[in-house]
């Protein structure tokens, strides 16, 4: 069995090794991802907005589905792999959750991202099967420009400008505080993500997590 099926973990939060829980995590962001999009689609002031929305769900689901198969295959139940994340995920769901449909975009373009850019730096730690299988997960999905359009057309709006210009970095703030805490929760699943030990290795890892943020609040105009 590999490294993504039991395993005592050295952290103290499962039975699964660090990579299972990796997955599990990559999995319970699809699965919340899915919900919450699929909740969002019924914000939308017209069909075609629902019907993007509700299709990227629909890829979101997919993903979740294939890293559950995978962990099953290798004798992981994906439940108990989500299971050390709930909590810390649904508070920081609850902490950023969209007021509206302006808001509900800027979460779809700014909180895929960081979590599109959280499982690309795991990516050095995993090799196989379980890279390539978040590698597919991360890929782009081809709404980007749907959303970026329809947030352009939200900020002529200058009030709503202001709004969601302040909400993208409120929840950055609250994505990096979510990010700390679980690695704190979890070392072993930290240092699959952050490749080396060590405080540098960290700030390094939310550096470049801010950095890419900013770039994308920057091409949202906000």
């Amino acid at each position: 069995m590999t490294d993504a099926g039991r395993d005592a973990g050295g952290d103290g939060s499962a039975e699964y090794g660090p990579t299972a829980l990796l997955l599990g995590l990559v999995a319970y962001g699809e699965l919340s991802a899915f919900s919450q999009l699929a909740a969002d689609a019924q914000r939308s002031p017209d069909l075609a907005g629902r019907a993007e929305l509700a299709t990227l769900a629909a890829v979101e689901m997919d993903h979740y589905v294939r890293v559950r198969d995978h962990l099953a295959a290798r004798g992981v139940d994906v439940l108990d792999a989500m299971g050390p994340f709930v909590a810390r995920v649904d508070s920081l769901l609850r902490a950023v959750g969209a007021r509206d449909w302006p808001e509900a975009l800027v979460a779809t373009a700014l909180g895929r991202g960081l979590v599109t850019d959280l499982q690309g730096e795991a990516l050095e730690g995993l090799s196989g099967d379980e890279a390539e299988l978040v590698r597919e997960v991360i890929a782009e999905t081809g709404h980007g420009a749907f959303v970026e359009a329809r947030l352009r057309e939200a900020c002529t709006d200058p009030q709503v400008h202001a709004r969601l210009s302040m909400w993208s970095r409120r929840l950055l703030g609250e994505a990096l505080a979510a990010v700390v805490a679980t690695f704190e929760e979890h070392p072993g699943l930290a240092a699959v993500v952050e490749g080396s030990p060590g405080g540098q290795a960290r700030t390094a890892v939310l550096k470049r997590l801010k950095s890419q943020h900013n770039k994308r609040v920057s091409r949202l105009g906000l």
